[in-house]
């Protein structure tokens, strides 16, 4: 029998802009409480999968509310009002300044052979983060944090032993690495001549080179308990812990380039429509990881619901041990098309690996149960984003909005007695404007709706997650980075 306990767990943010905000006073004090404010909404973060019992938990699978529509896709499908966390050469699409944030609900079904479903919902924050970008700028500041991996877990199993009698296992744990950037991203354009009726001609952009760095910094905890319990009195329990903080720091490396295939312009010099294609990639090299790792084996008795403990049977603590974390390649391409009526699309494809075997032999013992060995992780996506055309018809608010459709699947980086566990999802989402800003700041929502399992099949999880988030942009007349001149 699978049994899952429910945590909510809610994350409110708010902002308030108020006057010029280029100072090095106001920049100072946001960044203080952005540092504050990112341990806390991290610290609640939650994840309930047995899957995530190994390892570092479940990698990859938070993603703000735009990528995550389209299949969490990193690489090209990037535009003007939500970076990417994990793409930093993404800032320089953005239209100025941007501050984003956003949270995640989650609902999950288990489904193991004969035994009675289990159901559970529960919430955490998304990614957050700040660029500071002038509006038609070719350089951004990044600053940002994001989940990097997920471990939540409550499994109890009920046996009868004979000689014995009830016996019940219990399975639980927590915790999860976190993401913390700073970079910085930079545009390199060239222009073209193209015809704009019979007898003249514009230069345009013709191509562009986004090139962005930031730092990698991985933090967190993860912690495991397993417990034996023997209903009869007379026979004593057992009890396993295991605890590892983990950190690593690396550079994340983005790279677009963008070419504009054609672009039409009548004789009046107006835009007609174009097309351009785009090739993009994310690399992360290997590092050093830093842990500190813990296990403990204890005898215990169940007195009053309470496990105490007895005696001890084995105890580890390893201070200072120094592994290394794999590197990892993200590589896609996509098809952007543009029309002068206001109709827009972009379709696109994506392949990511991490060479968690390359570093198998320097990772922490007791990461894995017997039977588990860690495998290269690899992952597909697929996206789509659209526009409606006809502005004069469309309605105001879901007329200007983007569409986004996509898929993906992913296999983690660890295999349960030579099964790889692959995860696959369908998603969706919508971005709209936030009426009555008069700025560019938009809503955005995204959706999953897919499974966890492995080839043996034996345990299949469903799950559907909701994304909101917002990305806060200055109104024309407060631009942050535009110096105030008065008469």
């Amino acid at each position: 029998m699978l049994s899952t306990k429910t945590t909510p767990k809610i994350a409110a943010f708010e902002t308030q802009a108020k006057g010029e905000l280029w100072s090095p006073k106001v920049l100072t004090l946001s960044l203080i409480a952005f540092l504050f404010f990112m341990p806390n909404a991290w610290g609640q973060q939650s994840e309930l999968s047995p899957y995530s019992r190994y390892g570092f938990g479940l990698i990859g699978q938070l993603h703000t509310p735009v990528y995550a529509g389209l299949g969490g896709m990193e690489t090209t499908l990037v535009n003007g009002y939500q970076f990417n966390p994990n793409n930093p050469a993404s800032a320089t699409f953005l239209n100025q300044t941007t501050f984003q944030s956003s949270a995640i609900g989650s609902r999950m079904r288990l489904e193991q052979g004969d035994a009675p479903n289990a159901t559970a919902a529960f919430g955490s924050p998304g990614p957050f983060g700040l660029v500071v970008k002038k509006q038609s700028g070719k350089n951004a500041f990044i600053l940002g944090a994001s989940p990097y991996s997920n471990s939540g877990f409550v499994i109890t199993r009920n046996t009868d032993i004979e000689g014995i009698g009830t016996t019940q296992e219990r399975y639980e744990g927590e915790g999860g690495l976190n993401n913390f950037n700073l970079g910085w991203a930079h545009v390199i354009q060239g222009t073209r001549f193209v015809e704009a009726g019979p007898n003249d001609s514009l230069r345009i952009q013709g191509n562009a080179l986004h090139l962005g760095i930031q730092t990698q910094y991985l933090f967190g905890q993860i912690s495991r308990t397993s417990t034996v319990d023997i209903i009869d009195p007379t026979f004593l329990d057992h009890r396993s812990q295991f605890a590892a903080q983990h950190r690593s720091i690396t550079a994340n490396i983005g790279v677009i380039y963008n070419q504009l295939l054609f672009a039409r312009y009548n004789a009046l010099k107006d835009f007609e429509k174009s097309c351009s294609i785009r090739m993009g990639a994310v690399f992360s090299p290997e590092t050093n990881l830093h842990s500190t790792v813990r296990t403990i084996d204890e005898t215990t008795q169940t007195l009053g619901g309470i496990p105490v403990s007895l005696d001890t049977a084995f105890f580890s603590e390893q201070i200072g041990f120094r592994g290394r974390m794999p590197q990892s390649l993200s590589i896609g391409s996509s098809v952007h098309f543009d029309r002068a009526d206001g109709m827009r699309w972009a379709a696109g494809v994506e392949f990511k690996s991490t060479r968690w075997s390359q570093v198998s032999a320097d990772l922490p013992a007791g990461m894995l149960a017997e039977g588990m060995e860690w495998v290269d992780s690899e992952s597909f996506h697929m996206g789509l984003s659209f526009n409606l055309g006809n502005p004069e018809q469309r309605h105001p608010t879901w007329g200007k909005a983007t569409y986004r459709l996509g898929m993906n699947q992913q296999y983690q980086p660890y295999q349960i007695n030579g099964s790889p566990i692959l995860a696959q999802s369908f998603t969706g989402g919508v971005t709209i404007p936030m009426v009555g800003s008069r700025s560019m700041s938009r809503i955005h929502f995204g959706t999953e709706l897919g499974e966890r399992t492995t080839e043996a099949g034996a345990l299949k999880e469903s799950f559907m997650r909701i994304h909101f988030g917002v990305s806060l942009m200055p109104f024309f007349k407060n631009n942050w980075l535009i110096p105030r001149l008065y008469d």
